[in-house]
């Protein structure tokens, strides 16, 4: 069952002159929750702050800190289980670029089910469509999320469960959903991201606990698409499938019993840390 709320109250409709409907003019958060809980809320409610700073709005962090309290309330009060999504628009305003000087944010809470079946490994081709360059805003979730778009079609159009998507320097940045890891001569690398892409929360974990918690040495730089054709593995991390193997990136399979056994362990972890 669908269930949604509108600044805390159950609602399915908004105002139409809504700015993250006419402008894309906000940000937003897809959870994991279980009975209520959103697991790793403190990273969420991180990168939703982040995003809020950059868009302008007034006092960032407290507005962040309370949209979040009231998208918890509501989530335990249903003790929802499965996936949830909190958009934060910047509300109401007149026709025009231009943000309304005092803008009362507005915030979409969406509670879903789990999907129905989730791949237990990828098989993935690389996306025609790139992502567009814009240091400013790399790393954030807002909500203008066209290149994924158009990707994740290119995706269902040819059959693929997923598209690797390059900037326009060939560097490869991510999925059209997720982040990437790599395993490549037992070091970890993981792409760049201070041009374009989305910083994950999963990412984020794996960077700063899992990954260190696991002795596992890792880099964060530009990758090449021909780096990820000779991994012992590539993984896709995001929060609602956790860690996921790609076993084929176009005509080429990715299998190694060192790759298997890193996925493994990987998968174990970040299954502990989200209990």
């Amino acid at each position: 069952m669908l269930l949604t709320w509108v600044d805390g109250v159950a609602a399915d409709t908004l105002p139409a002159d809504d700015r993250g409907l006419n402008y894309s003019d906000g940000a937003f958060e897809t959870l994991s929750c279980h009975e209520g809980r959103i697991q790793h809320e403190d990273l969420h409610r991180s990168r939703l702050t982040q995003a809020l700073t950059a868009l302008g709005v007034t006092s960032a962090s407290e507005q962040g800190e309370r949209l979040f309290a009231n998208a918890g309330q509501c989530l335990e009060t249903v003790r929802h289980t499965g996936v949830a999504r909190l958009t934060i628009t910047r509300g109401s305003g007149p026709r025009g670029y231009t943000p309304p000087e005092l803008a009362q944010l507005r915030s979409i809470l969406t509670a879903y089910p789990w999907p129905e079946s989730s791949h237990s490994a990828l098989r993935c081709a690389v996306a025609n469509t790139r992502w567009a360059t814009q240091p400013q805003l790399a790393g954030l979730k807002l909500l203008a999320r066209t290149e994924q778009v158009l990707a994740a079609a290119e995706a269902a159009a040819a059959g693929w469960d997923d598209m690797i998507m390059l900037d326009s320097d060939d560097h490869v940045i991510s999925s059209s959903r997720a982040n990437l890891f790599m395993l490549l001569d037992e070091k970890v690398t993981t792409p760049c991201l201070d041009r374009c892409g989305i910083a994950g929360t999963r990412r984020e974990l794996l960077l700063t606990q899992i990954l260190p918690a696991l002795n596992y040495v890792f880099e964060v730089r530009p990758i090449s698409l021909a780096e990820c054709l000779s991994a012992d593995a590539l993984i896709t991390t995001n929060s609602i499938s956790g860690v996921t193997p790609i076993t084929q990136l176009g005509q080429s399979r990715l299998r190694s019993d060192a790759g298997r056994d890193w996925v493994t362990a990987l998968q174990r972890a970040m299954a502990e840390a989200s209990t």
